[in-house]
Order: C-alpha cells, then sequence, then structure tokens
C-alpha cells in the first residue's frame, strides 16, 4: 500500500484492532489508496451528530447562560439504609432513579471502583463538584480531529473557548456529557444529588467538541480504546442513519460491526440511545416505517430501508425512552400558561395527551421496535407531546408551577456548558452553590440510566463483570415488566397546524395518531431495574 506520507498525506489514526487506518491528504489521496492492492476499502470518513435533547432553539447558549434560582428549601430527613444526597428529599424532582428502584438496590450495592463507565460524548466536567472525584481517567480523542470539526463548521474550538473563559480545553463545553455521567456516577456527598452508581469510577471517552459532532473513526476508536483499556461499559449517545445499498457506508457500518464484536470480545458492553425520531426500528438497526417526527412548516426526512447507528449494530444495548406521567388538558388555562413550556393543555387543542395518568409510557419521540432491548426513563414534556402541540413544561428548574416536580430529568452538567441550559443555586441547603444542574430529555437521559445499571450488576456479580452477554442477560431477566404503552407512532395524515404554533404540517409526521405502539416494541425487555438483578445469578 502506498504509504499517505509519499502522497502528501498524514495519519490520522490508526485502529489496528478491527484493520483501519485513517488519513488525510489532497483530493487525489481516496483514487491513489483505492489502487492500491493493500487496501480492502476506501471510504469517506463520515460525522454523526450528538442525539440532542428537545428543546426550544434559545436554550443553546453561551457559557454567560445562567438561569439563577432562590431556593430556600430545608432538606427532609429520610431514613434509610443509604442517605442519598438531599436533592432526592425534593418530591418529584428524582423521579426517575425511583422509578428504576435505584434506592432499593443502594441497600444491596453502591457501585464497586473497580467498575469503569466510559461516557463516549463531548466530555465531563472534572471541574464540577458531583464530578471531580468521580472520574478516574480523561481521554480526548479529539485532539486528532482533521479538519477539527466544531472549528471547521462553526469557527470556534474547545481550545478557543478555553481560552475566552479562562477554563480548562479537555472539559465538556457542551453540558451533555457532564449530564450523563452525572447520572451514572454523581458523587454520594450529602450535597447536590448522586448517581445511581455513586461508587463507580467514570471515563471520560470526549468524542465531540462543543458542537456535538463527532467522526465515526473517533467512536469507533473509543470503542476499541474501552475495550483495550478494561472499560466494562460504554455509555453514547451520538448516532445517525446509513444507507446500506451505498456501498461506501455499508463498509462504515461494518467497522461498527466489528468494533462493537471486538470490545464485546474484550469484556466491553456498548449502551446506546434508541433514537429521538420516533421511527420503528428492527434487526440489525433497519427502519421499518416511513417518515421521522417533523416539525410543522418542515420537509419530512425518511429513512426507511436505512440502519439506525450505533444503537442498532447487532451486539449493542439500545434504548428506549420512557416518560413520568402524562398529565391532561383543561377546560381552561389562565393567561400565560400556555406557552412554549406550558403548564396548562386546553382542552379545545386538536391533539390531545395518550395515557393520561400513566406511569412509563413511551416518550413521544422515542424510537422503538423490536430491535429494543429495553427501556429507561428518559423522560418528556408534561402532556407527552411535542412543543409545537403545546407538549408542556419540562418541569423543575425550568418552572416551579408543580414544584419540584420534573417531567424531563434532573442531573447536573458542566460548569462550562454551553448547549445545555445551567440553572444555579447562589445559596443553598441542597445544590453547590454557583455549579450548573439541568432538566433535560432524551434516549440520551435514558441511556446511563441503562449503563449504571450494568455498572451495579457488574460490581455486585465478579464472576459477570467481563462478560457482557451474562451482564445482559441478567439486566433484561430483572427488567420491570410493564404492560399498557398507549403512544401511537407518527401520523401520515395528519397534516394539521401545530397546537402552539399554527404553523401547517404540509407532508405529516408531525403529530401522533393511530394504534397504540406494543409493549414489546415500546419497551423490549422492560424497564430497567436496579434492584431484582442484584440478588439474579
Amino acid at each position: 500500500m502506498p504509504k499517505p506520507s509519499r502522497q502528501g498525506g498524514k495519519i490520522i489514526r490508526e485502529i489496528p484492532a478491527i484493520k483501519m487506518l485513517v488519513v488525510s491528504g489532497p483530493g487525489n489521496l481516496k483514487n491513489l489508496l483505492k489502487a492500491s492492492t493493500h487496501a480492502a476499502s476506501v471510504v469517506p470518513d463520515r460525522v454523526q451528530k450528538l442525539i440532542r435533547p428537545d428543546m426550544k432553539a434559545e436554550f443553546y447558549g453561551t457559557t454567560e447562560f445562567r438561569q439563577r434560582i432562590n431556593m430556600g428549601s430545608t432538606p427532609i430527613s429520610i431514613k434509610a439504609p443509604v442517605k442519598p444526597d438531599p436533592a432526592y428529599e425534593l418530591p418529584g424532582l428524582l423521579w426517575n432513579v425511583s422509578r428504576i428502584r435505584a434506592p432499593e438496590a443502594w441497600k444491596i450495592t453502591l457501585g464497586n471502583p473497580v467498575v469503569k463507565v466510559g461516557v463516549a460524548d463531548t466530555g465531563l466536567d472534572f471541574t464540577h463538584s458531583e464530578l471531580k472525584s468521580q472520574i478516574a481517567d480523561v481521554v480526548d480523542l479529539t485532539v486528532n480531529e482533521d479538519p477539527p470539526l466544531c472549528k471547521y463548521y462553526f469557527g470556534v474550538s474547545d481550545a478557543d473557548l478555553a481560552q475566552e473563559y479562562d477554563g480548562p480545553a479537555t472539559t465538556d463545553w457542551n453540558g451533555h456529557g457532564s449530564w450523563i455521567g452525572g447520572n451514572i456516577a454523581a458523587a454520594l456527598d450529602g450535597v447536590g444529588i448522586n448517581g445511581i452508581a455513586p461508587n463507580v469510577k467514570l471515563v471520560a471517552l470526549k468524542i465531540s467538541q462543543w458542537c456535538g459532532y463527532a467522526y465515526d473513526s473517533t467512536i469507533l476508536d473509543a470503542f476499541i480504546y474501552a475495550a483495550d483499556h478494561g472499560i466494562n461499559i460504554v455509555s453514547i449517545s451520538f448516532g445517525g442513519y446509513l444507507d446500506l445499498k451505498d456501498p461506501e457506508q455499508q463498509t462504515i457500518y461494518k467497522q461498527y460491526v466489528l468494533a462493537v464484536a471486538y470490545a464485546r470480545l474484550k469484556g466491553t458492553v456498548i449502551v446506546a440511545s434508541a433514537g429521538n425520531e420516533h421511527a420503528r426500528i428492527g434487526p440489525g438497526g433497519i427502519v421499518l416505517t416511513h417518515g421521522i417526527l417533523t416539525a410543522p412548516g418542515s420537509s419530512v426526512e425518511d429513512y426507511y430501508g436505512w440502519f439506525q447507528n450505533p444503537a442498532g449494530v447487532p451486539g449493542v444495548v439500545m434504548v428506549s425512552a420512557t416518560g413520568n406521567v402524562a398529565k391532561g388538558s383543561s377546560p381552561s388555562c389562565p393567561s400565560g400558561t400556555t406557552g412554549s413550556n406550558a403548564t396548562c393543555k386546553p382542552a379545545s387543542d386538536a391533539h390531545q395527551p395518550f395515557g393520561v395518568g400513566k406511569l412509563n409510557q413511551l416518550a413521544y419521540y422515542s424510537n422503538y421496535g423490536p430491535r429494543v432491548d429495553i427501556a429507561a426513563p428518559g423522560g418528556a414534556r408534561k402532556f407527552n407531546l411535542p412543543l409545537w402541540d403545546r407538549g408542556g413544561t419540562p418541569g423543575f428548574p425550568v418552572t416551579t408551577a408543580d414544584q419540584y416536580q420534573a417531567f424531563e430529568d434532573f442531573s447536573v452538567t458542566s460548569n462550562w456548558a454551553t448547549q445545555i441550559p445551567c440553572y444555579y443555586w447562589p445559596t443553598s441547603t441542597v445544590f453547590y452553590p454557583n455549579e450548573c444542574y439541568s432538566t433535560i430529555q432524551g434516549t440520551s437521559m435514558a441511556t446511563p440510566h441503562v449503563s449504571a445499571v450494568l455498572a451495579l450488576i457488574a460490581s455486585q456479580n465478579s464472576m459477570a463483570r467481563r462478560e457482557p452477554d451474562v451482564l445482559i442477560r441478567l439486566m433484561k431477566q430483572g427488567a420491570q415488566k410493564i404492560s399498557g404503552n398507549t403512544i401511537p407512532p407518527l401520523s401520515a395524515t395528519d397534516k394539521s397546524t401545530g397546537d402552539l404554533t399554527g404553523i401547517v404540517c404540509k407532508d405529516g409526521y408531525c403529530h401522533l395518531g393511530g394504534k397504540a405502539i406494543s409493549d414489546g416494541d415500546a419497551y423490549g425487555a422492560g424497564l430497567v431495574n436496579a434492584f431484582s438483578p442484584l440478588g439474579v445469578h
């Protein structure tokens, strides 16, 4: 094979485990390499995107975007063998952690520091008081990007932000990764929140800078790095769709298959978000439905017959998202309660909540289907409907109309976050003052619940610690069997306007409608359970 350096190119990264070389060079380099008999295939390095939470556009801010909250609450005493951090005493705030029976699991184990969970994401904020003692290592895999994605597309890199705001370049300048890390293993230290597995250790596998873009090669490198360095579980919330009729995209898919198989062989479980398009996903990740969740006024995208990755790749644990509880509509709503963060849903609206009063319904945005392995709380807007159908508020601290109730999921976020909203308390008896927390939703938020439960099982069962098949089997056996999902798929025929925006849905797929999605498609093995698998052997 001709050496890239002789052709004016350079090697960006080498991944021998899957026989992959990433190179950069002049325009003719691809053809030169293709002509070599030593290269099985030569394809462009595609870009994957962070599976973003569903938020209003103005929630994507800068490091100066902070929401100050005045809160003078006094924690209520909770008598338990393990006293959780004080935010658990705020009624309804951390509903998601209780819903998976984590407090019961803590009577058995809080995790073991020999167990490591890699967060393949935008980094972890090692300056945050909830995370700094929990992070065993920071591996910045973005340093080899060529071109650097955030700099290339938006003109700003993490290094630029670090210089402007006098912070560390290798921290989390997005905020998403720190949310994930906090849900898994925020410190049990008597302040703020603690994670589901607070005694395990986190490894920051930084695959993306602040903008939430990552090369496929970087994601693949993270999987191989985790496998080669004894990381038990990798939690990832990046992804996209590949058209396998395109030979180049088929090659990328095959590289994912090889990387996941290698990781499992070495004892590493990959856990990934199912995606937020409300599409039905089948074996291997194939998309079985037409259309994805589309805002009124936008043109619909259709991935029918494409393959979702990496969650759909064989061997990956695919996680769908459930909500807290869907609230019902009202005959009348006071002025100011029906906006984008609606605390009241008019009964006169064309689109109404499904399964009112029911717990653990499939989130309106979550992908579903026979490929789903397990479900976890990803949260949903108050009425479990899209924003444009007046879906409701995320809950506290976005609004205190329901006191401390969260309908989406609450965790920490980075003190340097530019993309996830930061809520902070200047003085507080509960939270770390002037440090960042956030309430958001998505299959991204569901995924770390599963990663953390696998970490608890690995902590309790040393024989299963490096045996992915056993860990996954125990997790599925212990899942809570739930039934009665009422959430339907997307409607191709409902082209009516959005209840909030008044914009016409010209191509369909903006609203929910039709027969309810089956329980099997919605939940897979069931709702992840932190407690039951600890006694299953």
